[in-house]
């Protein structure tokens, strides 16, 4: 029997696809105090938000007329006709957020505009209006929002500890204060001050408060057509993505095209972990698509080469640079256990009068009875935000000049010590060398016809029914990279010409492994690259091979013309830098 479900159910199931746990609910929020000019936002929780969360700005606010219809279901001040999809440049857009998030809660709204003499003050519980009264107010919007899925409660069942909730609030609330460093936030956790920050505009003032372990007075500035922002040294790595910040058109997304292009800018030159990188990509709103999902998290590029391009260009630039060299005393690599989220990064800032460590009050949470909310009426003064946060300034960094080199010494019978200006670069010789050779490889492949050469006596390869079944599929692929193979019958293929740049031995463990890991979509440039790395590593130079300062110079000319000087092929870094400062430093003249 199909019957139509009534307004109360159905609103609860769309309720549900926006609004998952608090942090959904504040994401919303404070995108339409964006929305609305807001300057100054502040954030509040309870019981990790689950009982009580309170969002206040200093936006345009609500006019009293239109308080209730803003609660209603595809209510929306940002679009008015099927044609401004196209053009969205609003964080909200559906008119989802604010129905939904009332319709699984005890909601409370007070709004006042510039221009009226008294603000608006409206009660709803499930959706439901209460009250809608009169009410004296600040200009902007105050929004308490309480017992979260009350009216739902599986759907409450499944949200985490108060613990957890705050913590994903708290991140939310970071990656923003990040994105729009013009605008004031303060968050506060059970009465305690998280963070605040200054509002000055300083993306990296404010990245240096609320993600200590992100180093940012190291971050590499880049800007370059479509996209602007910082990255990391390849050096300086996270075992996971929570150092990665992507914004498109002021939007928070997530997107696998944006870290396609992060990876590709560094050209192989992360030896291991992911880059840190803060970046802003601008785009003609009629290039994307923001609604494909309901929390629009994600986006769809209209041109997804062009833009993975762009980013890649701009991070090569800025890592290729003198900037992009790792400095030896600093901090490398986050341990593979470690944690980049907000407990951590509040945990190492500096104290602040009137904050509070995340991790302390986390633990406080799990052992303290909860405090009793406050009256939702009663107001904040905005004003009274904190403005004493640091200021970092950055410089465009400078491409990296050898010539600029000068031989100071050769130590343990491998590292090259080179002098700069103001600092000192120790040089691996084996990675070096290792550049060197691989690069060279690398253009007699790219400059090859891939003509196979001629073996005197031909080798079969024999394998497995279903090895032999997928790897006939896959026989152009090494056709492509200077084999000449084919189908011999019976689970067998046979070789009789292999690629002039490999061995008959290394031709014949390449072809099986080829033919073994065969399943229709790999890449003959990435197998062949990973063989003519592992030639280049045999080839080099060793760790302990005792060099001339002759062979020294030559070396260091040679890895000077290579596209990539920086990092051998596998990623490890070539050189390391060594400042004036860190020795003083260590010697305590500092």
């Amino acid at each position: 029997m199909i019957r139509v479900l009534d307004s109360f159910t159905a609103d609860k199931i769309a309720a549900g696809e926006v609004i998952e746990r608090p942090v959904s609910a504040v994401k919303e929020l404070v995108e339409n105090s964006i929305d609305a000019g807001a300057a100054q936002i502040i954030v509040e929780l309870r019981g990790g938000g689950k009982s009580y969360i309170r969002i206040t700005d200093d936006g345009c606010g609500i006019a009293a007329d239109e308080a209730e219809t803003a609660f209603l279901r595809h209510a929306t001040s940002k679009i008015s006709s099927i044609s401004d999809l196209d053009e969205i440049s609003s964080l909200g857009f559906r008119g989802e957020a604010l129905a939904s998030i009332a319709a699984v809660s005890r909601l409370t709204m007070v709004s006042r505009t510039e221009d009226a003499a008294a603000g608006v003050k409206l009660v709803l519980h499930g959706g439901q209006v209460i009250s809608c009264e009169r009410a004296g107010a600040n200009r902007g919007t105050t929004i308490i929002v309480e017992d979260l899925f009350y009216n739902t409660p599986a759907r409450r069942k499944f949200m985490k500890s108060d613990a957890r909730e705050a913590s994903a609030v708290i991140e939310l609330i970071q990656q923003y204060a990040i994105c729009y460093a013009g605008v004031k936030f303060m968050m506060i956790n059970n009465g305690q001050t998280v963070f605040t920050t200054r509002g000055d505009g300083d993306v990296l003032g404010a990245a240096g408060i609320l993600y200590p372990d992100m180093h940012a007075q190291r971050l590499i500035p880049l800007e370059s057509g479509i996209v602007r922002g910082y990255v990391s040294d390849p050096g300086t790595t996270r075992s996971n993505r929570k150092g990665q910040l992507f914004f498109v058109n002021g939007r928070l997304v997530n997107s696998a095209v944006i870290e396609k292009g992060l990876v590709e800018g560094y050209s192989g030159r992360i030896f291991s972990g992911h880059p840190l990188a803060i970046l802003f990509i601008e785009q003609d709103p009629r290039d994307i698509d923001v609604n494909i999902h309901p929390g629009k998290r994600e986006i769809r590029f209209l041109r997804q080469d062009e833009v993975c391009s762009s980013i890649a260009d701009a991070v090569s630039t800025a890592v290729m640079s003198g900037r992009g060299i790792p400095d030896a005393f600093a901090v490398r690599t986050e341990p593979a256990s470690g944690s980049a989220g907000p407990e951590r990064a509040a945990a190492e800032a500096p104290a602040e009068s009137g904050q509070t460590s995340i991790r302390d009050y986390l633990k406080d949470l799990e052992r303290t009875p909860r405090e009793p909310l406050s009256q939702p009426h009663a107001a904040y003064d905005i004003s009274s935000v904190k403005e004493d946060m640091p200021s970092f300034e950055s410089q465009a960094p400078a491409p990296f000049d050898f010539s600029e080199l000068s031989f100071r010494g050769y130590v343990f019978d491998t590292y090259i010590i080179m002098q700069g200006a103001d600092s000192l670069y120790i040089f691996d010789q084996h990675a070096a060398h290792e550049r060197i050779f691989y690069e060279k490889f690398m253009e007699g492949y790219n400059n090859s016809s891939h003509i196979p050469q001629p073996v005197l006596t031909p080798f079969t390869i024999n394998v497995s029914a279903d090895v032999y079944l997928s790897g006939r599929q896959d026989l152009d692929g090494l056709r492509r990279i200077g084999f000449e193979v084919e189908d011999f019958g019976d689970r067998t293929f046979m070789v009789r010409g292999v690629p002039e740049y490999m061995t008959l031995e290394e031709a014949e463990g390449f072809a099986r492994g080829w033919l073994e890991g065969a399943d229709g979509s790999r890449s003959a440039n990435d197998a062949v690259r990973d063989k003519l790395i592992m030639r280049s590593c045999k080839s080099a130079v060793k760790a302990n091979d005792s060099l001339s300062e002759l062979e020294i110079n030559d070396l260091m000319r040679r890895l000077a013309g290579c596209a990539n000087p920086f990092s051998c092929p596998h990623g490890r870094p070539t050189f390391i830098k060594v400042t004036s400062y860190d020795i003083e430093r260590s010697f305590k003249r500092k």
